[in-house]
């Protein structure tokens, strides 16, 4: 039987009672303790969640900082900053890595696929196979994003310029596969991007994240606590602890319609029909130019009017970010040849001589980096 005893309540005087369950609180088993190599998996992950959460954010921005000091060399044996282009590459590795380590499975913007019907939200060996799967295309995408530059670089030196347009367009079929793979996991009309869901939520470890690590785990200090202050003695409501993604329900995406098809097909297929033209008229061609500047507009101008999400939800977030980020994309066009070669170029070699001779600022070789870079075709693709 229970039996109930007095104790120091904690707060000033006086006593306050407690239920005491005697031996069979004290027979009660404790929970076991994970075991084998799977628990050591989960702590290893969760001290890397950790670090990440710590520090990861102020060491990446630490790498971006030093890649502008490796200088870009120009000789036979380092095409066009091979290098530099190398440690973006690590970065950008690094940057994904800490992405997919510290976003939670809840927060990911899928639906699973149940008897040719996407539902969004919710559990089951549905909504795993969603995950799972969007999980290993979004970082699969990324990570060529991250080495296509240097893929490029290869080929121009193996086989030459003809060749290496000839790679950028499996290079291209092979992202299509994927964002068509990603397409089809997620509760949208249109392709969300990982970089606009990273925009509207920025990866950090969530209370879903948190109940799946171990118990040695500590809390979020400050959550859901009252402070006291020492002196005057005033009661302040603690940080509420971070809130979890809203899920997608139902309706609250745009519908899907012709109009948005023919956006999305026009959108997507622009590199490979940009790539066309290059292999036929040349890098230097204004017709290939000005066919992809017209066909990225063409896109937005088909898209934009027929996105109506439901106002205030997360898919009203999340596809608005989306369109932002394409209409930013079309700013890549200016760097492109042979826009930049005739409008662009002398200026950014001019600015490039100033700030050689500034003493500290010709450490950050940005302009060298950019005109180096600037006539491969994955630099400025925005695809």
């Amino acid at each position: 039987q229970a039996r109930f005893k007095l104790v120091p309540s904690g707060r000033g005087r006086g006593c306050a009672m407690s239920q005491d369950t005697g031996p069979v609180a004290a027979m009660a088993p404790a929970p076991p303790k994970p075991r084998g190599a799977g628990a050591y998996l989960e702590t290893a992950l969760a001290a890397q969640r950790d670090f990440m959460d710590a520090y990861g954010e102020t060491f990446e921005q630490l790498l971006n900082v030093l890649v502008y000091m490796v200088p870009v060399q120009d000789s036979e044996e380092d095409i066009a900053g091979f290098w530099s282009q190398t440690v973006y590459s690590v970065i950008d590795l690094f940057g994904l890595y800490r992405t997919v380590l510290l976003r939670s499975p809840d927060a990911l913007p899928i639906a699973a696929v149940e008897n040719g019907v996407k539902k969004p939200g919710g559990a089951g060996p549905a909504m795993q196979r969603a995950r799972l799967t969007y999980t290993v295309a979004a970082f699969s995408l990324r990570s060529l994003r991250s080495v296509q530059v240097l893929i490029e670089m290869h080929a121009l030196r193996s086989g030459g310029a003809k060749h290496a347009l000839r790679v950028c367009v499996r290079v291209e079929i092979v992202k299509l596969a994927l964002k068509l793979l990603l397409r089809s996991r997620m509760p949208f009309a249109i392709y969300i991007d990982e970089e606009a869901l990273e925009d509207v939520e920025p990866p950090k470890a969530t209370p879903g994240m948190a109940a799946s690590r171990p118990v040695t785990t500590a809390p979020v200090p400050g959550a859901g606590e009252v402070f006291v202050g020492k002196r005057s003695g005033r009661q302040l409501p603690g940080m509420p602890p971070p809130a979890a993604p809203a899920r997608i329900l139902p309706g609250d995406a745009s519908p899907s319609s012709l109009r948005c098809l023919i956006a999305e097909v026009i959108f997507h297929g622009r590199p490979l029909i940009h790539l066309m033209a290059l292999m036929r008229r040349g890098r230097k061609s204004w017709l290939a130019w000005a066919v992809a500047v017209f066909l990225d507009q063409a896109s937005i101008i088909l898209l934009t009017p027929i996105l109506q999400p439901r106002p205030n939800s997360r898919a009203a977030s999340l596809e608005l970010a989306e369109l932002k980020r394409r209409q930013n994309l079309l700013w890549w066009a200016l760097l492109r040849s042979p826009f930049f070669d005739k409008f662009l170029r002398r200026p950014s070699e001019i600015i490039d001589r100033i700030l050689s001779r500034i003493p500290v600022i010709n450490l950050f070789r940005i302009m060298e980096l950019l005109l180096a870079l600037q006539p491969f075709y994955f630099t400025t693709s925005a695809s």
